[in-house]
């Protein structure tokens, strides 16, 4: 059995391990850590973590591990690993670590120390050593060491898992695909709820909604290798059935999905993205200001991430009241999942949330917030819109 370790941003190693336990990967001793998740398996359930893993950054098969007390030691031990069985000599490499609390102090001098033991095992025996390629490396290497325990791995990913293929340019706002996926995960949406994103961005989240939703694997989307498929033990057969049984598990809508964007040019690109996603014909993009957008449906599940910032703003908290406005007016009965990462917007809805989940997206520490949205009484007309109980709202 291999052990592997897939890496995910804090907070959604629950989500993460439940995808790896489900039956599209089957991984066993599943195991949350810190920005990530263990588990073991034979070669295919690597495979398939890259291909079915929507909520990963990457996927990391462990080549060896080993106590190492300073640079020698670590050169010695990496020296007299078999590197013949997992590269050639005219393939390139990379090498990427971090240390922590050992005698080793420099992640960059430790993985130099790597390089060049492989390099000089390869001369040894063919005369030749191989070149390196930080870029778009043959075999990327991780090394992690911590106390004087070195682990290596060899990085099934290469290119990070968030670039799906279906993204044509990131809106400044916009989140990564794993965590969108993320997000939606933690929800509990599971396919079945008719879904709404009324501040959609680009339009990751009701993509990544209705992949889930119609279950895609999102590494079909990829576009270029994954390092795995250029090793000397890679199976070509095993693969090709990886993928079939995968485009065979694709089932048809059985929502609706929705989403509007205020920004032109951000609907625009949330348009072209879903078309590239071959979800045109399923997920509707509306643009104009959300309390006044009308969904085709009443929604039942809202996951949506608001302009937020370290600061509070004019235009932030204008648009968390027009969130507000949209919930109680167009979602009674609702679950609502808002993404923030400043406390102090929330106040602007107005509605008292029934869970705050955290999860760290780069520098911010963020919420994953539920809400409730009361459903209405047969009869009761919606609330006013901002725009008509404030007239001050109007011409900001």
């Amino acid at each position: 059995m291999i052990r592997y370790f897939a890496t995910c941003a804090p907070g959604l190693e629950p989500v993460l391990a439940d995808e790896l336990r489900a039956d599209t990967i089957g991984a066993a001793d599943v195991e949350p850590g810190s920005s990530g998740v263990a588990f073991t398996g034979d070669r295919d359930t690597g495979y398939r973590a890259n291909l079915w893993l929507r909520t990963a950054i990457r996927v990391l098969a462990e080549l060896d591990r080993a106590p190492v007390d300073g640079p020698e030691a670590l050169y010695d031990w990496a020296r007299g690993l078999p590197w013949e069985r997992w590269m050639t000599v005219d393939q390139t490499l990379s090498v990427d670590a971090r240390v922590w609390d050992s005698a080793i102090t420099h992640s960059r001098y430790a993985a130099f120390r790597i390089k060049d033991a492989i390099c000089d095992r390869f001369r040894d025996r063919c005369g030749d050593r191989p070149d390196v390629d930080v870029a778009d490396a043959h075999l990327p290497l991780f090394l992690y060491v911590y106390e004087n325990r070195a682990t290596l791995y060899r990085d099934l990913s290469g290119q990070t898992l968030h670039k799906r293929g279906y993204r044509s340019a990131m809106h400044k706002s916009s989140l990564n695909e794993c965590v969108a996926a993320g997000i939606v995960l933690m929800s509990g949406f599971d396919g079945t709820q008719d879904f709404a994103d009324p501040m959609c961005g680009s339009g990751t989240i009701p993509i990544e909604a209705a992949l889930i939703a119609q279950r895609r694997a999102p590494g079909l989307f990829r576009k270029t290798p994954f390092p795995f498929e250029r090793w000397p033990d890679f199976d070509r057969r095993a693969w090709g059935e990886i993928r079939a049984a995968a485009k065979a598990e694709a089932r048809p809508l059985g929502c609706r999905i929705a989403a509007n964007e205020r920004h032109p040019g951000a609907a625009s690109l949330a348009r072209r993205d879903v078309a590239a996603a071959g979800l045109g014909d399923v997920v509707t993009i509306a643009q104009g200001d959300a309390e006044t957008w009308e969904p085709p449906f009443v929604p039942q599940w809202v996951v949506t991430n608001p302009p937020w910032g370290e600061r509070l703003s004019d235009a932030s908290e204008a648009s968390w009241r027009t969130l507000g406005g949209f919930l109680k007016a167009r979602c009674g009965g609702a679950q609502a999942w808002l993404l923030s990462g400043n406390a102090e917007l929330t106040q602007f809805l107005r509605m008292k949330a029934t869970r705050r989940i955290p999860i760290r997206i780069g520098k911010f520490d963020c919420r994953l917030i539920r809400y409730d949205v009361r459903a209405r009484a047969p009869g009761e007309a919606p609330p006013p819109r901002a725009a008509d109980r404030d007239p001050w709202h109007r011409h900001r």
